[in-house]
């Protein structure tokens, strides 16, 4: 009796084991918050503002043909993140091209890479419409695009549109400083600056990514996955200098260059065992997991029990 129980038992239990890192995951990651974006309209809105006859038509062909590139590289991007962090691409005509790219964070599952670009395709079209170059940040996810313009009646040859994407090289785009500080406490400034120093040698190591706890702060760093090994380290550096300049006494930041992002947050007694939480993106997931797991062992304890008490029974009644 008690063998042919367990054998289903041991494959509901393996079951459930596998499903609930994806359980917990799909549950708890905040991916969808927007965190920042920007949009270049400025030759959109000059060519809808076209209304002599005889540039009208050129007009609304230009519009139509960059919307309907723009619509393909964001689609040709959610197809593929269900299959990678990363991918870059090129779409459209020689007239009417769209290159852009979508960046997962490293340590989300793909199905949460895969849900958060999908939303990201709809989130940009909503803030950024038929932008000529745009940059759309969620918690998960991000993505870039930049159309080539042509105007054949004034110009023979393709031009880009660089008004967003003149960054310099590991320039600052974006910055949340905490307005919480802690000028108070002692050591806090070397504390955040041996912190990022290790991130920047981290994300070389790790293939673009690092996360670690440094004493009480807690640090996220990551570069966009067309940027080289060395040139992500140094990314990462620049975005500990900006953090040390832009957020100089915030308990925590956010640093967003021009190919990388770097996040801190202190915690000045105990920084707490989850993942991602400083971010706020997980939290009590560990307790979670703990509870869950504890939940499932006990069920298994109690009907072990009374398989054991039945067939003590069934030896009785056999006597």
């Amino acid at each position: 009796m008690v063998v042919h129980f367990f054998s289903p038992l041991t494959q509901t239990l393996t079951l459930i084991f596998l499903s609930l890192p994806s359980l917990i995951n799909t549950s708890q990651l905040d991916y969808d918050t927007l965190i920042f974006k920007q949009c270049d309209s400025l030759d959109t809105n000059s060519l809808q503002k076209t209304t002599t006859t005889k540039y009208l038509s050129y007009s609304n062909q230009n519009l139509f043909l960059r919307a309907q590139a723009l619509y393909s590289l964001l689609r040709k991007l959610e197809s593929e993140s269900s299959r990678s962090k990363f991918f870059k691409t090129l779409v459209g005509t020689q007239e009417y091209a769209v290159s852009g790219w979508f960046q997962c964070r490293e340590d989300y599952p793909s199905e949460i890479c895969h849900r958060c670009v999908s939303d990201l395709r709809e989130i940009s079209s909503i803030l950024c419409g038929n932008a000529t170059s745009a940059r759309v940040y969620l918690r998960g996810c991000h993505l870039m695009y930049e159309t080539e313009l042509v105007d054949t009646h004034n110009a023979p040859h393709n031009h880009h549109n660089h008004k967003l994407l003149e960054t310099s090289e590991h320039g600052l785009i974006h910055k949340i400083c905490d307005e919480a500080t802690a000028e108070t406490f002692t050591g806090f400034e070397e504390m955040r600056t041996e912190a990022l120093i290790a991130a920047a040698g981290g994300v070389v190591d790790g293939h673009g990514f690092y996360e670690e706890s440094y004493k009480l702060l807690h640090v996220v760093a990551q570069c966009d996955g067309h940027v080289e090994a060395c040139d992500c380290g140094e990314c990462v550096g620049a975005a500990a200098a900006a953090a040390a300049e832009e957020c100089r006494w915030s308990i925590a930041g956010q640093i967003y260059l021009e190919g990388c992002y770097v996040g801190y947050t202190y915690y000045p007694h105990e920084i707490p065992g989850d993942s991602y939480h400083e971010e706020g993106t997980k939290a009590n997931t560990g307790k979670s997991l703990a509870i869950v797991v504890g939940g499932v062992a006990a069920l298994v304890f109690v009907a072990i029990f009374f398989m054991f008490l039945k067939s003590l029974r069934k030896k009785g009644d056999d006597c």
